[in-house]
């Protein structure tokens, strides 16, 4: 049980640092699409892009170690199988869409190609939120 204590450890730890960067980059985009000075969008698209790469290990360390800990419940299969567990691999599915969303954005942005307004991505801006909640959820209350 002791090696599965640490898995759970490097998931949480993983997972909390993927959110903190997939709640910054939309507000990161939201000052791009709302600033005009062409020097400041070539600085934040400079953020983006770093920021995106440095999250990105960090979503798959989340999913690696999660991954692991269900290896280590004994019964894979039974593992994955139950309802919370099936919700949480709908949430991580829905955080590999989103950065993948996020991923072109920054493509568009570089291209001066994206049509959002900054109110449209504040409201994608909030989409990791209802993820966070609902995984919590999942993972505290085990529906």
């Amino acid at each position: 049980m002791g090696l599965y204590l640490w898995f759970k450890v490097f998931h949480i730890f993983f997972m909390v640092a993927w959110f903190a960067g997939i709640f910054y980059l939309p507000r990161l985009f939201v000052n791009h699409i709302e600033v005009s000075d062409e020097k400041t969008k070539h600085h934040l698209l400079g953020m983006e892009k770093r920021l995106i790469k440095f999250i990105t290990p960090f979503g798959i360390l989340s999913i690696i170690f999660g991954l692991l800990m269900a290896y280590l419940s004994g019964d894979m299969l039974s593992f994955m199988s139950q309802g919370w567990i099936s919700l949480k691999l709908a949430i991580v599915f829905g955080l590999i869409w989103y950065q993948l969303v996020c991923f072109r954005i920054i493509q568009r942005l570089e291209k001066e190609t994206l049509a959002w307004t900054s109110f449209k991505m504040r409201l994608f801006n909030e989409l990791p939120v209802l993820f966070l909640l609902l995984g919590i959820l999942a993972a505290v209350f085990k529906f």
